[in-house]
């Protein structure tokens, strides 16, 4: 069974060597070459370490199961003094590995053949094996169970991102392999009586998903985009927008159709309104083109390409010195959201003169990686594909206490419903409940703290219980580091 099984996989791989003669795409490309068992052996070959130390291997598909995955390992490192060899299947968790600790390798996951991954259990000597989430291949599944390795299944839910035939034939596929884990640490409740269910032989632990760990810690580190000069100019420019102008700042974050409309409306409110607009596509074909419709509207709109190019030509300085950053790195130590610690601020005050600041009411922000540090300075973060089931990242936002605003058909992703279903984002049935929304939060006066339907106390309100479910999130990282000492005989190292 496995000869056929392997000997499609090979002959996969030759076929996608193939197309690579005709498509271009570099992403493609990368795919392809990532699949390389000779580039994934070679890799094994040069590597030289300490064979005294513990490895540990992990396996994440993209770049979200590698966010869930890097707190998980940090504490690990931290406590058991382990290195980690990393495979990954897609190409977008590349840019995340500089955040993973202790690694001794990354590598791209090459075809699903027993043969490489005996090789790198021979030569590494792994102790343990974390798959993250879904990505459980066959070979590399059988391989861990001959070497007797301890197979542990972190962020384990029964929901699946794909839907239909295919969500079908996942769920079904990976039963069979859920029975002899050695560890499964579910997402929630539901999902430890799903695991309960199906296992006879796997120790099941409710440890919560690390995906809100991870977020809270991006949001609270400084991160190397906080350092910039021209993005922290960029930002001292939007505070003034909402210090000097009184605006309201509202970011869109990745806007699908029903989003982008409401932002093209929420341009006839602008003498109360600041929006950030960021794509999903940044390319500047698509850009011009958001430009155009803002414009349009009469609005004024402006790229951040665009934009960043004068901003610190305009910047008032009152001391007629030299623009330095100076940041305050006071971290909260009880793990609690500080929605007063901010990182951008300019030496000696430095602002924008009103005529400046008055010639931008929309800034598209042409450039990627950089909307979870623009989440923390919104009034309100608008999420983009919540009105068609297809709904990004919300914790990006929320874990700034961020205000999140989202459309209903947000039940696939598990975050977004934790966050509606705890008032800690609000949810609307459709575009223009949550334009008109935007609509009386600037337009009605606050009838007193009894009226609680009034938006500004609603987005407050909504503000508390996001501190208060982030503090309520089960730490991950340590249930599972207690599930590994109490296992497998490690020595906590403090």
């Amino acid at each position: 069974m496995f000869f056929i099984y392997e000997l499609c996989q090979k002959i996969i791989f030759h076929f996608l060597n193939f197309l690579c003669l005709f498509i271009k795409d570099k992403k493609f490309k990368r795919f392809v070459y990532l699949r390389d068992s000779k580039v994934f052996q070679k890799k094994i070959s040069e590597l030289k370490f300490n064979h005294n130390q513990d490895i540990y291997w992990f396996h994440v598909a993209s770049a979200g199961e590698m966010e869930q995955a890097i707190p998980v390992a940090r504490r690990l490192s931290t406590d058991l003094k382990v290195k980690f060899f990393v495979t990954y299947y897609s190409p977008s968790a590349e840019p995340f590995l500089k955040n993973f600790p202790e690694i001794l390798l990354a590598i791209g996951l090459p075809i699903d053949v027993r043969k490489n991954y005996q090789y790198v259990i021979n030569k590494l000597q792994i102790k343990k094996i974390f798959f993250v989430r879904y990505d459980i291949w066959p070979s590399l599944y059988d391989v861990c169970k001959k070497n007797s390795l301890q197979i542990n299944l972190l962020s384990a839910s029964e929901k699946k991102t794909k839907n239909g035939i295919m969500g079908f034939i996942s769920t079904e596929w990976n039963k069979r392999y859920y029975k002899n884990m050695d560890n499964i640490f579910a997402v929630s409740k539901e999902d430890f009586n799903y695991f309960s269910k199906q296992n006879t032989k796997s120790k099941i632990f409710l440890a919560g998903d690390a995906k809100w760990a991870r977020a809270f810690e991006r949001a609270k580190t400084l991160s190397e985009k906080k350092l910039e000069k021209d993005f922290s100019c960029f930002i001292s420019f939007c505070l003034d927008q909402k210090k000097f102008m009184q605006k309201k700042c509202v970011v869109f974050g990745s806007p699908h159709k029903d989003e982008h409309l409401i932002a093209i409306s929420l341009c006839n409110f602008s003498k109360d309104y600041f929006i950030i607009y960021v794509p999903h596509d940044v390319k500047e074909e698509n850009c011009l083109k958001i430009k155009k419709e803002f414009e349009n509207k009469n609005s004024r709109v402006v790229l951040y390409s665009d934009i960043i190019k004068t901003l610190r030509n305009n910047l008032i300085d009152e001391t007629k010195t030299n623009i330095d950053i100076k940041y305050n790195l006071e971290i909260d130590k009880n793990y609690q959201i500080n929605k007063n610690y901010n990182v951008y601020n300019l030496k000696y005050n430095a602002h924008f003169l009103a005529e400046y600041l008055n010639q931008f009411e929309v800034i598209i922000f042409d450039k990627i990686g950089y909307l979870a540090e623009i989440y923390e300075i919104a009034d309100a973060a608008i999420i983009g594909g919540g009105f068609d089931g297809q709904i990004h990242n919300v914790l990006e936002a929320a874990a700034h206490a961020t205000p999140v605003l989202l459309g209903n058909s947000f039940h696939r992703a598990r975050e977004a419903a934790d966050l509606v279903n705890s008032e800690a984002a609000i949810s609307f049935q459709n575009p223009n409940e949550m334009f008109q929304f935007l609509v009386q939060w600037v337009s009605l006066k606050e009838r007193g703290s009894d009226s609680t339907s009034h938006p500004s106390i609603r987005l407050n309100l909504t503000r508390t219980k996001t501190i208060e479910l982030f503090k309520s999130i089960p730490d991950t990282s340590e249930i599972i580091l207690n599930a590994l000492l109490l296992q497998g005989g490690e020595k906590r190292n403090r």
